[in-house]
């Protein structure tokens, strides 16, 4: 097991396995911003993090995971059309979709 997977183990445990099933079932691919993704993103979040965020508009994603703190500590709803969150929240709301699913 990588230190990543440890490391996801003792901070939560239990979602392993959905974390495994999780990455071998998405599809993954690199996006970047377009340009006007860039100036839409730019009043909403610092100069640096401002390409993160548009290349997040511009790949259309449904969730945005991070540790960052500007990511973290703002309301988004409204202002983009996708959630933001932790990569261990995302992990525990998966856990419930799926539990709710069987």
């Amino acid at each position: 097991m990588s230190e990543a997977f440890r490391k996801l183990q003792k901070k939560l445990p239990g979602c392993v396995d959905h974390f495994y099933t999780l990455f071998k079932a998405l599809p993954f691919k690199i996006a970047g911003p377009d340009d006007y993704d860039l100036e839409r993103a730019k009043p909403l979040i610092n100069e640096k993090d401002a390409p993160i965020m548009a290349a997040a508009m511009t790949a259309k994603m449904d969730w945005l995971l991070s540790l960052d703190k500007h990511f973290l500590n703002e309301d988004w709803k409204g202002k983009v059309n996708f959630a933001v969150s932790t990569p261990g929240d995302f992990l525990q709301e998966l856990v419930s979709l799926l539990k709710e699913e069987s």
